[in-house]
């Protein structure tokens, strides 16, 4: 099963990478169509849950939308790549399990397609540091455990590990794929927005 789901996460990886190395040459264009969330909220046991739409990490500058494709197809994760942050369906939600957020990240200075930046300087985070998760009605804080570089077959995300945390995953090098920067964070307590 491990071996399963590295080839697919590599798949998924090979796939978005092609798409925004053309993407970012205007070679194909990006669509606007949004993948809409059936549903603002969704039931897990007794909990509503409101989806994630926002991410705020002010120690490394990131600010951006967090899309919510409705299945783990390649097509819709990549389409979803395109508008900024992923939440990966499956995974946790703000507050409750280990929430898994992707996004593009590149050291180009110039990219036509500025969610190709999302997950800029996240390398740059260090322990302790504080990370925001906003829905439309509470912003869920995290505090920052680790960042680490791990070759993509490392890199496999625990949903069942029974912890409320946020994992964020981005690439290394634009249109790299060897490589990913990890942060792990503990979550802390949501604020409710007034």
């Amino acid at each position: 099963m491990e071996r399963l789901i590295k080839i697919f996460l590599l798949f998924l990886i090979i796939s978005f990478l092609v798409y925004s190395i053309l993407d970012a040459f205007a070679i194909v264009g990006t669509s606007s169509a949004v993948i809409p969330a059936k549903e603002k909220k969704v039931e897990i046991g007794s909990l509503q849950q409101e989806f994630p739409v926002r991410i705020v990490i002010p120690d490394a500058g990131v600010d951006a939308s967090i899309e919510q494709p409705v299945s783990v197809n390649i097509s819709a994760l990549d389409e979803s790549l395109t508008r900024g942050a992923v939440h990966y369906p499956g995974s946790g939600y703000p507050g409750v399990g280990n929430m898994f957020l992707f996004g593009h990240s590149t050291n180009w200075k110039y990219v036509r397609n500025q969610a190709y930046k999302t997950f800029n300087n996240i390398q740059n985070l260090e322990k302790g540091d504080v990370v925001e998760v906003y829905t439309d009605n509470a912003k869920y804080l995290y505090r920052v455990l680790s960042v680490r570089l791990a070759d993509d077959s490392e890199v496999l995300v625990d949903f069942d590990g029974g912890k409320d945390m946020l994992t964020i995953s981005t690439c290394n090098t634009f249109g790299e794929k060897q490589e990913r920067f990890v942060v792990e964070a503990d979550f802390v307590r949501k604020v409710p927005i007034e």
